[in-house]
């Protein structure tokens, strides 16, 4: 509870009194289920009168005390997330929205029905000066509740563009910079993860994906990835996810364990390897440690994936099946190296000049922050590939077609 862990610049028992601040201030109790041993999925579900909506939940993954102060972050997240976006957004003029430079590929925009020149957005300031421009943000790229409830002025119709809502990039942390360097993290992973389904799952390409021996890895990885194995009761694989942006993504899967006929995977980005891959691992444990415990997980499988029956080429993407043994679908690399020790405000340079030098630029933006020093911050990358809203039976296509994609 008292040692640094990387990304971080204060301790989980730091964190963890931080949050319960909060709480305590706002008469916000927290309820807590884990799930799995040693590593688990910990839920933690909010209570307040104070609140919205009667009660919010959030999982934390790892070991006990990781598990249960994410999963305490990740509940405020989900309830504060779409409060912060809903008071952030304005009414602005879909013209000079549609006409920004970072806008000028995202695929979602094409399929809104304009009725009006208004469009709900989000204003981003160009912090540290890397992008070269501020963002104004379409809000319902980011908010998945706002095509229900538009401002006035907005006349757009969202039916065909809301699918593709995302609430990825927001990202509680003790201070601003913990909590971007988290956000900018996750938007960079839904994209890495995006594109990886999109390739292999959705044009079939037949690029080897590269599987991380575990020959490789350092004894603490090795130990972690040991106990995952435990928990799920099947062996697991770390695959590293290549894309544009120089940054180490991974996933975790297990070939020999679904739920609901669906492989589930874990996920993880870092500038550093060795905690992206703890990261990916971690997260497997929690999808099926929260599977194991609570019946109606498996339910939610099935009915996301019956969304997708009418739809093979979806399902066979949510479904997630990898070929883990033949020699043409798999290339055995070691495990990538960690990069050089940054402090955090280096690391959050790094990230968004990685994002800016891919041309995919990503934005920053506090939603909102409590007297102990939590902030809540939302990460916006216009042209991020947000097709891994499959994995949940979303009816979507890939936004970016590779160019080695074959004829379909």
């Amino acid at each position: 509870m008292k040692i640094l862990v990387p990304e971080r610049a204060h301790t989980l028992a730091d964190a963890e009194a931080a949050i319960d601040r909060y709480f305590s201030d706002h008469g916000i109790t927290a309820r807590l289920d884990r799930y799995g041993d040693p590593l688990s999925s910990t839920v933690a579900t909010l209570s307040s009168t104070d609140l919205v909506t009667d009660k919010h939940v959030g999982c934390g993954k790892g070991y006990a005390d990781e598990a249960r102060v994410g999963a305490k972050f990740e509940a405020y997240e989900h309830a504060m997330g779409p409060i912060g976006l809903r008071a952030a957004t304005i009414l602005a003029n879909y013209d000079e929205v549609r006409a920004q430079r970072a806008m000028a590929d995202v695929f979602p925009m094409t399929l809104l029905d304009r009725a009006s020149s208004g469009i709900a957005a989000i204003p981003f300031a160009d912090i540290s000066l890397i992008n070269g421009a501020s963002l104004l943000y379409p809000s319902f790229l980011v908010d998945y509740t706002y095509s229900d409830r538009p401002l006035p002025g907005d006349g757009l119709d969202y039916t065909a563009a809301r699918r593709y809502a995302c609430g990825t990039g927001l990202a509680a942390g003790l201070g601003f910079t913990e909590a971007a360097i988290h956000a900018i993290s996750e938007v960079i992973e839904r994209h890495g993860i995006g594109c990886l389904i999109a390739q292999k799952l959705f044009y079939q390409l037949d690029d080897p994906l590269d599987f991380v021996d575990r020959r490789t890895v350092s004894p603490a990885l090795a130990a972690v990835w040991e106990d995952a194995e435990r928990v799920i009761r099947a062996s697991v694989h770390l695959v590293a996810v290549g894309g544009e942006i120089s940054c180490p993504v991974f996933i975790a899967y297990c070939e020999g364990r679904a739920i609901s006929g669906v492989h589930v995977i874990g996920g993880g980005c870092s500038l550093y390897a060795s905690h992206a891959a703890l990261r990916a691992i971690k997260e497997l444990v929690q999808q099926y440690a929260v599977a194991d415990g609570l019946e109606h997980v498996a339910r939610d499988w099935a009915r996301y994936r019956r969304h997708l029956i009418r739809y093979p080429r979806l399902l066979r993407c949510m479904d997630m099946r990898l070929d883990c043994d033949h020699p043409a679908h798999v290339r055995q690399i070691t495990m990538p190296t960690d990069s050089a020790p940054h402090d955090l405000d280096a690391h959050l340079i790094h990230l968004q000049t990685a994002c800016r030098d891919a041309g995919l630029p990503v934005w920053i933006r506090t939603l909102h922050t409590t007297e102990s020093g939590v902030e809540l911050v939302c990460a916006a990358m216009p042209r991020m590939e947000r097709f891994s809203i499959v994995s949940l039976g979303g009816h979507v296509v890939p936004c970016h077609r590779p160019a080695q994609s074959l004829a379909v």
